[in-house]
């Protein structure tokens, strides 16, 4: 069964509601991935890391770790803002209160993502290469704050979005 039979069997749902249902999946993917990657990050992976890794180790694996990870971040973004403003446009036709605290705290997310990678990530990432480990490890631990700020901001909108308050 393709698309078009399903409109015809539902003539009441449009391709553009469909387009906005794929749309809201997506979003909702994305924020998972991205969410979920700093929970991973935040709770699993670095205190394994600190339990069976030297600093230095410590250090050169969240720099492989990061650098795989702040990529996909870049592509959830761009995902989460232009699944995002569709789904005000097309399908909320405009912004709701919830959708504005929303809408505000991903904006947020974003910029202290964007702040995390270049303020934080290249040079601890540089630091690594260069094995100047003090500086990369001081460097690491602002990574943290931030990655920790944005995983709450992170929670709040999935509780907003699901309870739509």
């Amino acid at each position: 069964m393709n698309t078009l039979s399903i409109f015809k069997m539902f003539p009441e749902v449009t391709p553009m509601q469909t387009l906005l249902h794929y749309m809201l999946a997506l979003h909702g993917v994305a924020a998972t991935l991205w969410i979920g990657g700093m929970f991973f990050a935040y709770v699993v992976m670095r205190p394994a890391a600190i339990a069976v890794l030297e600093p230095p180790l410590r250090l050169q694996l969240f720099q492989a770790a990061f650098s795989r990870f702040f990529k996909w971040v870049w592509i959830f973004i761009v995902i989460l803002l232009l699944t995002g403003y569709f789904g005000v446009g097309a399908g909320f036709g405009g912004f709701t209160p919830h959708l504005h605290v929303m809408h505000t705290v991903g904006l947020l997310m974003c910029l202290l993502f964007i702040m995390l990678f270049f303020a934080l990530y290249l040079p601890f990432s540089k630091a690594v290469e260069a094995q100047d480990f003090p500086k990369a490890g001081g460097l690491l631990a602002k990574i943290r704050w931030v990655i920790f700020a944005n995983l709450l901001l992170g929670i709040v909108n999935i509780v907003v979005g699901i309870s739509g308050a």
